[in-house]
């Protein structure tokens, strides 16, 4: 017959296999979206996967803001409030901040969906989104909530949101994001008094100022002009040309390459990139095309030999003071064509050149 301690690490396995799949069910419950499309901050759909370049951190710039996960839990959770003030405390913060209620729709059991229109201005015209707040209203049979849960909004046209050019996406976050986060804002102060006392309202704000897809962002500037402005400014730095190359046609990104010497006496260099992705109006300026740096801090370097030590002992000084000038130089010439509400962005510089490539973090096993 095995001993106790046997008996004792199968329940702890068998435990610790009911909680695994208690965490699957539970996340399956909370991304389960109904009819209404993607909750906001999700992963890239299929679609926009396959059409991101592999420069920028996202596909979009609607995708650039909301940092939300999709789960069971809701945003808070309220008892004791009819039915109707209930409505009016969620649907008047949204018309509040001029969301414009379209329908009320009961969906299955008590889940309920308060579906909303958002007008927001794009160039001339006025783009109509819609947005959808999918709430629980498990009610008493006095018709007040006996725990109305409030859940995650949704764009039920996020993956058509997305075909939009960019500056539109851009017009279009700044003002819709702000928009949720307020909203949410006033539920949280005027529906205190009928909040679950033991649960705290589980909202992030969706809005973290502007972004830009790439690093810099910049509008009214001929694409030429712009890549005549990078040039010089890498030129003037130190840097050497190499030339330019059209890397994905599709999303119309360039890539325009650079050697920083390392021997000044001898040929071969440090390779630096810079990437120009492009979207250009009818006048054939940017609008906007986006910039941002590319190269490898622990690329393989050319051999040193006894005369290039000292060379390579002042590398990185020379390399950072070069990078520096190159973005002064940069801003200086493009400034003024900058994306509206968007400031000039040096990117933090990572490690330095010509770095031992760290060693790969081992993954752990459980």
């Amino acid at each position: 017959m095995p001993p106790p301690e046997t008996y004792s690490k199968l329940a702890m396995k068998q435990l610790r296999y009911l909680a695994r799949l208690l965490v699957i069910a539970m996340m399956l419950i909370g991304s389960a979206h109904g009819q209404y499309g993607y909750p906001l901050g999700l992963t890239l759909t299929q679609k926009s996967a396959d059409n991101r370049n592999s420069y920028g951190p996202y596909g979009y710039p609607l995708q650039l803001h909301p940092q939300v996960t999709a789960g069971p839990m809701p945003t808070a959770i309220y008892s004791n409030i009819k039915i109707d003030n209930f409505r009016k405390l969620v649907i008047g913060a949204f018309e509040d901040a001029n969301f414009s209620l379209v329908s009320i729709t009961k969906a299955k059991d008590e889940e309920t969906y308060y579906k909303f229109s958002y007008s927001v201005p794009v160039g001339k015209n006025n783009h109509s989104t819609e947005m959808v707040v999918r709430v629980d209203e498990n009610l008493d049979k006095n018709k007040k909530c006996a725990r109305c849960f409030l859940r995650q909004v949704s764009l039920p046209e996020f993956s058509a949101l997305t075909d939009l050019p960019w500056m539109a996406q851009y017009e279009l976050s700044s003002s819709i994001y702000p928009a949720i986060d307020q909203a949410f804002a006033t539920i949280r102060v005027n529906g205190q008094a009928y909040m679950d006392k033991g649960y705290v309202f589980n909202y992030k704000n969706r809005w973290h100022g502007e972004r830009n897809l790439y690093n810099n962002s910049f509008v009214g500037i001929e694409l030429s002009a712009l890549k005549a402005a990078v040039i010089n400014s890498y030129r003037t730095a130190g840097f050497i040309f190499v030339g330019e190359q059209e890397k994905d046609s599709s999303v119309n990104v360039l890539e325009l390459s650079f050697s920083f010497p390392i021997n000044p006496d001898q040929g071969g260099g440090a390779v630096y990139k810079v990437i120009l992705a492009n979207q250009i109006d009818l006048n054939r300026a940017c609008y906007p095309c986006e910039m941002q740096e590319s190269y490898d801090p622990y690329q393989q370097l050319p051999a040193a030999g006894l005369s290039g030590m000292s060379n390579r002992l002042t590398l990185e000084a020379r390399f950072a003071a070069a990078r520096t000038l190159a973005f002064e130089k940069l801003k200086s010439a493009t400034e003024r064509y900058l994306r509206p509400r968007s400031v000039f962005v040096v990117p933090t510089k990572p490690a330095p050149l010509g770095s031992p490539r760290p060693s790969p973090v081992p993954v752990v096993v459980t």
